[in-house]
């Protein structure tokens, strides 16, 4: 659980902190107020990446050089003398290096932090999950797969490290032909490391798309029971099957960049590899790209978060904290009901609403509220007391 969230030069937020408990806790404010930032800051502590910037620097204030987010996470059932009891979660960044990441104040790995906290998440900019482009699926994927698999974060880590310096090496191949007879023992190296850490960025994606099946089709049955059975599937140039092994996936990977080598050059890019793969979900064997409705989408939306908050159980079967910003917005009164149910399962739900008017009044009566505002020094928390 997360008891306090607290931060430091991060967008709209000059200094504040929000305190959540049990249950679900309503952050509510206007538009532009910060409730998402709270929402991202939670999936930055414990995933190391965000849904809304590429690198974390984004995050800081406009003209800020460094800021920093805190998460301190609790677990009730732990005895109070337990070291694992209460944790900080922290990242520190700055406009000239990388984000650290901290647990208790010591420098940690970013894969080391789903150890402490999983987070389950619904957000606005996946509700073209089904129909838009390729890059929100395999961020939903990667999201999923970085708090599920061991070393999962870690290989991403590297395969971008890899590829934005083979990149580099093409870009000056293609405006120098100097450049490009050199190029193969320049690139040699990040090929190997590209294909090494992609190859494991697909083995854990595809064990995850394994892993979701049977979860992704019962709750798409408990969403859309009138609706054909949701499956999804791994979708690639080279053709990997769930259930390839790691021998069978650098073969392939190997054999597509041998193959593309040339017009890598003309192009000035990488043109293979899981940054260009993608995920179909099908319903009843269609691509639902082609034919899905809007509301057909939202419940394939639905049925994957409920199949994450199931995948996401750690070992001592506490779910994880589910996090939804304005997701009650995007949702029609029956689906409404289905995530009203499940947030009544969930130990801790953290949601995000301009108007309590459009929330479920049950919901609105169980709920810890919070009302978040734009102060004369940037967004600030106030607790609301909630009458029921």
């Amino acid at each position: 659980m997360i008891e306090r969230i607290a931060l430091h030069n991060i967008r709209s937020w000059s200094t504040g902190e929000v305190t959540l408990g049990q249950g679900p806790q309503l952050l509510w404010g206007s538009n532009g107020a910060g409730k998402t930032t709270i929402i991202e800051a939670c999936l930055v502590a414990a995933t190391g990446r965000s849904h809304r910037a590429g690198a974390l620097r984004e995050l800081l204030a406009d003209g800020a050089p460094n800021g920093s987010l805190a998460l301190t996470v609790a677990d009730n059932d732990a005895p109070a003398s337990d070291p694992l009891a209460r944790s900080t979660l922290s990242v520190e960044l700055s406009r000239d290096d990388r984000a650290r990441h901290l647990v208790d104040g010591t420098s940690r790995r970013s894969s080391a932090l789903s150890a402490r906290l999983r987070v389950a998440t619904f957000v606005p900019e996946e509700t073209a999950l089904v129909s838009g482009g390729p890059a929100l699926r395999r961020g939903a994927l990667d999201r999923i797969a970085t708090q599920w698999r061991t070393g999962y974060h870690d290989a991403t880590t590297r395969y971008e490290r890899a590829l934005r310096q083979r990149n580099h090496l093409l870009k000056e191949a293609q405006a120098d032909d100097s450049a490009a007879r050199s190029l193969a023992t320049e690139l040699d190296p990040w090929t190997a490391l590209l294909v090494g850490a992609g190859t494991e960025i697909i083995e854990g994606r595809l064990a995850l798309l394994d892993a979701l099946t049977a979860p992704l089709a019962a709750a798409h049955r408990e969403v859309a029971p009138d609706e054909p059975p949701l499956s999804v599937a791994y979708h690639s140039r080279e053709g990997y099957t769930q259930g390839a092994t790691r021998e069978e996936i650098t073969t392939r990977f190997s054999a597509a960049l041998r193959d593309t080598a040339t017009n890598e050059i003309y192009q000035g890019h990488t043109l293979v590899g899981p940054h260009r793969d993608d995920a179909t979900f099908f319903v009843g064997g269609r691509d639902m790209a082609d034919v899905a409705s809007r509301g057909q989408q939202r419940s394939v939306l639905l049925a994957l978060l409920f199949a994450e908050i199931e995948l996401l159980v750690d070992e001592k079967g506490r779910p994880p904290v589910l996090l939804l910003d304005d997701a009650f917005s995007e949702l029609d009164p029956e689906r409404r009901e289905h995530l009203v149910r499940r947030i009544a399962a969930t130990p801790q739900t953290i949601i995000t609403t301009t108007t309590l008017a459009d929330l479920p009044p049950a919901l609105v009566a169980s709920a810890a509220i919070t009302e978040i505002r734009r102060g004369a020094n940037g967004s600030e928390a106030q607790s609301v007391v909630n009458h029921g």
